[in-house]
């Protein structure tokens, strides 16, 4: 059954304008709906709802995969991979869509094999196909989509890399938007009828002022854009009778978005009533699946069921809640006179005063008896209506005989297993949806699973460390304290302190290590999620209370330590509070070895930092060594620390000479940034004399191909800092290296767009 609300949401969404113009619909933050589940699915480089299919979403991988894409439900369930005839293994895949094509009614699948890192190729390819039939529910398939057609273009001012492929259901043309220009961002257009069988030229239509465009999609009526960088996705509109690039000479509306690992896929969902949003695999995080539905305007919203308990006979336990979705505290409810019903015979008209205001839940059974109805707490008895174990339905009609809201649920589809109750993800998502409803986590009662009265267990939508940890405030407290969230990532140190805390990271970057009270024992390297509130620690963000927690096995990636410098991490350093909770890795000189309490510093140059033995308390270092620490970095007793884990966490260095973190010596420091995006500074010493002739700095990419080269008069003898910008270069795996006469040291960064 649609749902009522979602019949009216489109006239609401559409009512307010923002400064620039442009109508601003109202979208709620990211719901998590699930990991992709299908483990070769790594890269998903493009996301494209069936308009043929039912809850079925379509995928595929960047580079490096066969010629195939893949289909998945709206939980990330892996339903089949499905090989495109004729085309070439993934060179570059980019993005993908679903839209219209040379056969009317027909829904037709396009591929962009548009990438082009280097802009090195000539010709670029789209390829078309017939969307086949999927069922969402199906056991995975492996099969061949033929009828494939190819799509050869060139562009009219140069090569380009591209990881934006729209269709427009309005008029078939095929819009491709180019990546990496400096706010020169190009939109072409392919009219329709494209040739498949010549080479065809595309129109510039179109310049954006943004970077690192990697994603988009058109809205099933043509009349909405969504065009994605890594960490912002924008939004247009147009009328019916506009063209379609018109519409970017209008400064866009910034869009709900949880910044993801590498997220580059985008797409509307088949109804136009939201979007999807996916990243790739990074650092042993796992890809999730994220929607963003629109606002629900309605205000009465059924939010949880349980047909059939489990510690009771249904007909004394069975119940459901309803919630007020409102945000105006005019908008509270009084349900006298309303009816509950299904499409049957079962109905019953509520006949005393029952209010319900913004933001409350009501419980609605057919016994209000805790003693014999599983020790549920209820806030009306019903009589004269009923909810069947296995299909049926809920109808809330108003005095005037309006269906408020209603929903239809089965065992299809809908996660109806007996002694839990269903619980919906999100009030602002379609509850007609049995994709959209999770199993409850919680017991309650007599030990059934459910929330009743209460906000449903699957309601917390992953979040990023970055969005717990970032803050520009002074005392570093989290911008989240006190509310409840909850994460993914890689457990980084075992228990510690009592066997109650430990580290968990989720990117190699600033801001992304937390500290999490927890006192059963965990294994490095074990990939999680958990929920929790977070917390202040002495002066440390942590998370307490964990609700749920997760191991998903160990990770195919560890987290490798952040290269930093001591002091940008030492008490007052500049990136101290950015590295908290974070596993780092520094080279210095032991210039204190004992402050007492197992607290000792070494220094590269840059300003001393601390080394404590919290969690590894066997090593006593040496006054005037050398030292590689690797470690979490941690706050307490008013200094920031590196804790070392192991024996493996401390190494020394055996120099060139003694004095070789000396300016005036030879040394390359941990470049800063890094991970970066899109400048890092890199830092070193060399010594007297330098000479021009027998110095060098030069970087590489992963494959061994220079990429940058500094000019040697830059350089002088003592302590350098050179500022790399790689803005124009695709994000990877980078080699710093260092020469100075028959020495060299080289560094890896990782440039992160």
């Amino acid at each position: 059954m649609k749902n009522f609300h979602w019949a009216i949401a489109l006239t609401v969404c559409f009512t307010v304008q923002n400064i620039f113009g442009q109508d601003s619909p109202d979208f709620a933050s990211g719901v998590e709906l699930g990991q992709l589940e299908y483990e070769w699915l790594s890269e998903a480089s493009g996301l494209a709802a069936s308009q043929k299919n039912k809850n079925v979403i379509w995928s595929h991988n960047d580079s490096g995969d066969d010629n195939v894409i893949y289909a998945l439900n709206l939980r990330g369930e892996h339903l089949g991979i499905y090989t495109i005839e004729g085309a070439a293994d993934a060179r570059d895949w980019e993005d993908i869509a679903v839209g219209p094509g040379p056969d009317e009614g027909e829904s037709y699948i396009y591929i962009g094999e548009i990438g082009d890192n280097y802009s090195q190729y000539d010709e670029k390819y789209i390829y078309r196909v017939p969307e086949p039939d999927v069922d969402a529910n199906q056991e995975p398939v492996e099969t061949t989509l033929t009828g494939v057609e190819t799509i050869t273009y060139q562009y009219p001012d140069g090569n380009r890399d591209s990881e934006t492929l729209m269709v427009d259901p309005l008029t078939k043309d095929i819009y491709v938007v180019s990546k990496r220009e400096w706010e020169d961002i190009r939109v072409y257009r392919a009219p329709y009828p494209q040739s498949t069988s010549e080479l065809i030229t595309l129109d510039h239509v179109a310049t954006l002022t943004l970077y690192n465009v990697v994603g988009g999609d058109i809205s099933p009526s043509g009349l909405e854009i969504l065009i994605k960088t890594y960490p912002t996705i924008y939004y247009w509109n147009r009328s019916s009778d506009e063209n379609l690039w018109e519409v970017f000479d209008e400064e866009p509306v910034v869009l709900p978005y949880i910044e993801e690992m590498q997220g580059e896929a985008v797409c509307w969902d088949a109804d136009g009533m939201g979007y999807f949003t996916a990243g790739e695999e990074s650092a042993g995080i796992e890809s999730h699946l994220f929607v963003y539905p629109r606002i629900n305007p309605s205000v009465v919203i059924i939010n949880e069921i349980m047909p059939d308990p489990l510690s009771v006979d249904d007909e004394f336990g069975e119940w459901f809640e309803i919630y007020n979705n409102s945000n105006e505290s005019s908008e509270t409810i009084d349900l006298n006179g309303w009816v509950i019903m299904d499409n049957g015979t079962d109905s019953h008209t509520i006949s005393q005063s029952l209010t319900l205001a913004p933001g409350e839940f009501l419980v609605l059974g057919n016994n209000a008896d805790g003693n014999s109805n599983g020790g549920l707490v209820i806030d009306y008895q019903y009589s004269g209506f009923s909810l069947d174990n296995s299909a049926d339905e809920i109808e809330l009609v108003s005095p005037e005989g309006t269906v408020v809201d209603g929903l239809a649920y089965d065992t299809n589809v809908f996660p109806n297993t007996e002694g839990v109750s269903m619980s919906l993800l999100d009030p602002n998502l379609d509850n007609g949806n049995g994709f959209y409803w999770r199993e409850s986590l919680e017991s309650f009662g007599s030990g059934d699973l459910g929330t009743p009265g209460g906000s449903n267990s699957p309601v917390a939508s992953l979040v990023a460390i970055r969005d717990i940890q970032y803050t520009t405030d002074f005392s570093g407290v989290s911008p989240l304290l006190d509310q409840e969230v909850k994460i993914s990532g890689i457990i980084t140190t075992g228990s510690f302190r009592y066997d109650d805390m430990f580290f968990v990271q989720d990117s190699v970057a600033a801001w992304s290590g937390i500290l999490i009270n927890y006192t059963e024992d965990v294994t490095v390297g074990d990939s999680v999620t958990l929920s929790g509130t977070v917390g202040e620690y002495s002066n440390v963000t942590i998370l307490l209370g964990l609700t749920d927690f997760e191991i998903l096995g160990a990770s195919d990636n560890g987290i490798e330590p952040s290269l930093v410098s001591t002091g940008e991490i030492s008490t007052g350093g500049d990136n101290s509070e950015a590295f908290e909770g974070v596993l780092v890795r520094v080279e210095g000189i032991c210039d204190n070895d004992d402050f007492g309490y197992g607290e000792w510093s070494l220094d590269d140059a840059s300003g001393p930092v601390r080394v404590d033995d919290f969690i590894y308390d066997e090593f006593i270092p040496v006054l005037g060594t050398s030292y590689q620490v690797t470690g979490i970095l941690y706050y307490s007793y008013g200094e920031f620390k590196i804790l070392p884990r192991d024996e493996n966490d401390i190494v020394e260095i055996l120099s060139v000479d003694e004095n070789s973190l000396i300016p005036g010596t030879f040394s390359l420091l941990p470049a800063y940034p890094n991970p970066f995006n899109p400048t890092t500074t890199i830092r070193f010493s060399v010594g007297i004399p330098a000479g021009r002739d027998n110095t060098s700095l030069q970087i590489y990419d992963i494959t061994g191909r220079l990429v940058e080269t500094f000019v040697i008069e830059q350089i002088e003898s003592g302590y350098n800092e050179i500022l790399w910008n790689a803005r124009n270069l695709p994000s990877g795996v980078y080699f710093i290296h260092l020469r100075f006469g028959d020495k060299s040291k080289s560094q890896k960064v990782i440039y992160l767009k």
